[in-house]
């Protein structure tokens, strides 16, 4: 008998009442005959996310739960939201398949089937959905912000691995095997360049990368979002990625405790990241 793949959707958000219906109502929609359980994990949404989640969760049947997650550090943490998320799934039950999605609906539910077969199906360990292949579409952002995204994209594949051609996509798909070997290595970085870093440890182990074509909407990028900062930043630990991946190798972890759903997630400064306003998940 074969038996349907058990699916977590890791989502983080942080003041998205304005789309987390939408969001909601897309991904339970589209994988109404899947066995999924939908993870939101938040990073202290104050605009009256909590408020609508409280009332929906009890009302899903066990499908939805709520991951809260204290934030310690300025900027978009993302990255750490992931790894929280990522760890709550391995501790609560086994997942055939995890998926990583936007919370603001610049990702789009529909595609989610797509990434689940390329996975489910054997084809792959890690599937994209890409901004940069054939069929993908990119809408909803200006000609500067496309510009700077791709000069930024192909910067890094120069720098790990040229044939995957979007590694900034926070669009993913990937199996068990991938999932477990996150735990077991120090992140350092909390900010987005975690999805850099996260690539670069599945490449090193050598597990198969697909991308299949997707569409991002972009939403509220404009250039004066964009602090050049935060380009420096990514670029530097872009370098020091790079350097563990092709020289030094990424150091193990030390073996913690699984995460429990029943508190929010802390973290502690790592000081020996390579940003000081990165992080890493305490146990």
């Amino acid at each position: 008998m074969v038996t349907e793949p058990r699916i977590l959707v890791n989502i983080p958000i942080l003041n998205e009442i304005a789309n987390i219906e939408r969001l909601i109502t897309g991904v339970t929609t589209t994988l109404a005959g899947f066995d999924y359980l939908l993870l939101i994990v938040d990073d202290g949404s104050t605009d009256g996310t909590i408020e609508y989640l409280d009332k929906v969760i009890p009302e899903s049947n066990g499908r939805i739960v709520l991951l809260p997650r204290k934030k310690l550090f300025k900027g978009c943490q993302r990255g750490a939201a992931l790894l929280a998320g990522l760890k709550w799934g391995l501790a609560n039950g086994h997942f055939d398949i995890f998926v990583e999605l936007d919370g603001d609906l610049s990702h789009r539910p529909e595609e989610l089937p797509a990434g689940i077969m390329a996975i489910a199906s054997g084809e792959a360990d890690i599937a994209i959905a890409s901004k940069y292949v054939a069929g993908s579409l990119v809408t909803g952002r200006t000609f500067g912000r496309n510009a700077i995204s791709l000069i930024c994209n192909l910067a890094v594949r120069s720098l790990i691995r040229w044939n995957i051609s979007d590694f900034s996509n926070g669009y993913r798909f990937y199996n068990f095997r991938a999932a477990s070997l996150i735990p077991r290595y120090v992140i350092r970085y909390g900010s987005p360049i975690y999805l850099t870093e996260v690539m670069a440890i599945w490449l090193s182990h050598k597990l198969r990368v697909v991308e299949v074509a997707g569409h991002y909407v972009g939403r509220n990028e404009g250039l004066s979002k964009v602090r050049y900062r935060d380009y420096f930043k990514a670029s530097i630990g872009a370098i020091e990625i790079a350097t563990r991946y092709r020289l030094t190798g990424f150091p193990e972890a030390k073996i913690s405790r699984a995460t429990n759903s029943s508190r929010p997630v802390t973290v502690e400064f790592d000081e020996s990241g390579a940003d000081a306003g990165e992080q890493r998940l305490g146990s």
